[in-house]
């Protein structure tokens, strides 16, 4: 076997851009987004992209994270501090909200079938 220098297998952003966020489900699916705004969900088997959900946020995405509930949805966070949810295969977004400050990043906390879910962001505070 192959020693790669322990890397499994590389994934290119688009030309010229940067990959800002990496995210996997439980089911093993990687999510990936950056400076392209657009957020393209990988298979591991195959290394194949399954889909590419193009304007889901409005500028650079900063953050992913797959639901916990559902794995068909993905909440995605950009860097004018808004957080949207949507389906990834079918590009459709489900709700989204904006913060009213500087977020550095998120992390969902829980997320219930009911549909409420409680997220925990990080603010940059000058001292």
């Amino acid at each position: 076997m192959h020693n790669n220098g322990g890397c499994v297998q590389r994934v290119s952003g688009p030309t010229g851009g940067i990959l800002y966020s990496v995210c996997t489900s439980p089911s093993g699916l990687i999510a990936v987004g950056g400076t392209d705004r657009a957020v393209t969900i990988y298979d591991p088997r195959r290394w194949s992209a399954l889909s590419r959900w193009v304007g889901c946020s409005k500028y650079e995405i900063t953050g992913l994270s797959f639901s916990s509930v559902d794995q068909s949805f993905i909440y995605v966070q950009g860097v004018d501090y808004e957080i949207t949810c949507g389906r990834w295969r079918e590009s459709e977004r489900a709700f989204s909200f904006r913060g009213d400050s500087n977020w550095l990043g998120f992390s969902k906390v829980c997320e219930h079938r009911c549909g409420c879910w409680v997220v925990r962001v990080w603010k940059y505070l000058r001292c």
